[in-house]
């Protein structure tokens, strides 16, 4: 009779340990990412791919001088990083959100919390003009290319990304993305470029929060307002120190009796809990189902056992 009994109960703690232990068994060779150590929690769970956005631009025209953006947009990122490349020379550009050129008009617009990874080109040359390529160092790597042309200005030239080419003159964007999101305490630089043909330039650029208008003397403070003239293209940039919550909102560029062009702010704050990682990489879930196991685990051997020696006295 007691002998089967502490069979039973070893066949009990047999039967727990393999139950226990099995969700937690992997290949260590396969941990190449965090979402396949997720996967080795829960087996039943399908990770999702890492891919591009296909319907972004491969083909970007910019002016010389201008600023250039090449869009790349990636799901499922995990814990993997995004790379931008120049084919010309295999030149590393960007990693992550970091710039690896020494050339400092290259830098990587990465919204946070988005998908997001453009690659801006202030100030484009000539020489920019060729095939750029957005990497992404998963198993196996995957890339996307996109094309860049630079042409010298013209009177029907297009806009940056985003704007449509059109033989219409006069033209009014804001450059970059229509949507920001800013950390709370930063600058805001908005760039406003009005199209125009040879002396038609727009006498003023007013700028407006909401319906509130913009200036040096707004009670906001903090105010730098610059423009400049060219024969066919003029130039407001709009700069805010030192931002708040209050600063969300609606921005609009207004030329003289031209229609406005607008653009959509986040300002976040700085102290707010950083994001998960996109896709399903690590968060404090996992960690924390892992640790609950393992003492779950302990609690009921540590039971098992005092039992058994209980039988035995």
């Amino acid at each position: 009779m007691m002998e089967s009994l502490l069979s039973k109960e070893h066949q009990d703690t047999s039967c727990i340990l393999e139950t226990l232990l099995v969700p937690l068994s992997f290949d260590p060779k396969k941990l190449e990412s965090s979402s396949q150590l997720w996967s080795g929690y829960h087996p039943n769970i399908n990770v999702l791919t890492t891919s591009f956005e296909d319907s972004t631009p491969t083909n970007i025209t910019a002016l010389v001088g201008d600023s250039a953006f090449l869009p790349c947009t990636v799901f499922h990122l995990g814990d993997r990083s995004v790379t931008w490349m120049r084919k010309r020379d295999l030149h590393i550009l960007t990693a992550g959100i970091y710039t690896y050129s020494a050339d400092e008009r290259f830098m990587v617009l990465h919204p946070e919390n988005s998908n997001d990874w453009t690659l801006h080109i202030k100030f484009a040359t000539l020489r920019d003009s060729g095939v750029y390529e957005c990497q992404v160092n998963s198993d196996p790597k995957i890339s996307r290319t996109v094309f860049l042309n630079v042409i010298e200005n013209q009177l029907d030239d297009p806009g940056p990304y985003g704007i449509a080419v059109t033989d219409t003159l006069p033209v009014v964007l804001i450059e970059g993305p229509q949507e920001r999101h800013i950390q709370r305490g930063s600058i805001l630089g908005i760039t406003c470029v009005v199209r125009h043909a040879p002396q038609e330039a727009p006498e003023n650029i007013l700028w407006f929060h909401g319906a509130l208008s913009i200036d040096y003397d707004s009670p906001r403070g903090g105010v730098s307002i610059q423009t400049e003239k060219s024969l066919t293209k003029t130039v407001s940039k709009l700069m805010l120190s030192a931002v708040d919550q209050s600063d969300t909102g609606e921005y609009s560029c207004s030329p003289t009796a031209l229609e406005p062009a607008e653009i959509t702010v986040h300002v976040q704050d700085g102290q707010i809990q950083q994001p998960v990682k996109q896709g399903l990489g690590f968060s404090k879930a996992p960690r924390c189902a892992a640790s609950y196991s393992i003492l779950l685990l302990l609690a009921t051997l540590i039971q098992l056992y005092t039992s058994e020696w209980s039988l035995l006295d």
